[in-house]
């Protein structure tokens, strides 16, 4: 038998209205704190659930938040939906999550089912550094949060990680290590992440005065099979490098497959780091030197941001950028000969 709002009125002593206002944390109930407390009690005891249906409609709020994601399939995001999920549960919220598979229709099609269910406010972790979605919300004026990516215009609510100064951290280990024919296997250009790390990447090598050489950068993307062809690329040079910078763990993977495949041992003919440390970065034989990012904070504060904004709280600060991490494994060494 559902145990109705009356139920809980009439063991807890005080009118239904009482208990829907205590419920709905009504600013404007004057009650005592031992009557409000009688009333949670009875609602733990009896196990009741408010229909959220009609207390949305009541608040004009669904207690439910967007989240955007292009690739569910990466490794990388598994712990950033966990922050914001984290984050979004302390405040009474729910998460609904939509894979787009970098496709622009699909986002399309997302957007429009979020705004149907009339959700209170979007994370939007998509790649790309300016999109439809973003001139969307901000002319319908939704609440909503970057995640790991800025919008080209610099406006908007962003949690992003330092990757110019990530790039920079890996490519002067590389050149203690004594190498200078660096490769970098850049991610997709268009996202900011790409064009960031490659931006590391250059100045490093400009501030260590070693050459920038155009055959040692290839665009790649953030797969495996990426990581994979462009390293063949690189390894089918007349000087091939001695180190390659992958864009991310997974593209370091793929790099890792092509050099096993010419019978090139890592990091004795070969360094080869990555970027997020994911989980399998240090499973892998070798384990990858990589730069840690800290995934779950990335989507714990965006989630928080974006709440905060919601129920109208003081947000002190909505531009968000992570300190990257350097972490040593075996996959970098010193450089051959």
């Amino acid at each position: 038998m559902k145990v109705t709002i009356k139920d809980v009125a009439e063991k807890a002593g005080v009118n239904p209205s009482t208990v829907s206002r205590v419920i709905n944390e009504d600013p404007k109930l004057s009650i005592r704190e031992e009557t409000r407390q009688r009333i949670m009690d009875v609602i733990r005891e009896l196990d009741y659930r408010p229909n959220g249906i009609a207390r949305s409609l009541r608040l004009k709020s669904t207690r439910t938040l967007g989240m955007i994601i292009p690739d569910i399939t990466n490794p990388f995001f598994p712990e950033v939906i966990k922050g914001a999920e984290g984050a979004a549960a302390e405040r009474g919220f729910s998460l609904i999550l939509c894979n787009t598979d970098e496709e622009e229709e699909k986002e399309k099609a997302y957007l429009e089912l979020l705004v149907e269910k009339k959700v209170d406010g979007f994370l939007v972790a998509t790649a790309s550094s300016y999109d439809r979605t973003v001139e969307f919300l901000s002319e319908k004026d939704y609440p909503f949060v970057l995640v790991n990516r800025r919008s080209r215009d610099a406006t908007g609510r962003y949690v992003v990680v330092d990757d110019v100064e990530g790039a920079r951290m890996v490519v002067e280990h590389l050149v203690e290590l004594g190498h200078r024919r660096i490769a970098h296997i850049a991610g997709l250009l268009f996202a900011e992440t790409g064009l960031n790390r490659l931006e590391g990447y250059r100045a490093a090598l400009n501030n260590r005065q070693v050459d920038f050489d155009p055959a040692y950068m290839t665009e790649g993307g953030f797969r495996e099979i990426d990581g994979y062809r462009a390293a063949q690329r690189l390894l089918d040079l007349p000087r091939r490098p001695t180190a390659i910078f992958a864009a991310n763990d997974l593209v370091a993977l793929g790099a890792l497959t092509a050099a096993a495949e010419r019978g090139l041992r890592v990091p004795e003919d070969i360094s080869i780091v990555g970027y997020n440390d994911i989980p399998i970065a240090e499973k892998v034989t070798p384990p990858l030197t990589t730069i840690r990012v800290p995934l779950y904070d990335m989507g714990y504060l965006a989630g928080e941001i974006l709440t905060k904004i919601i129920l109208g709280e003081e947000v002190p600060e909505d531009r968000v950028i992570l300190k990257p991490e350097l972490v040593v494994r075996w996959s970098s060494g010193q450089v051959p000969g």
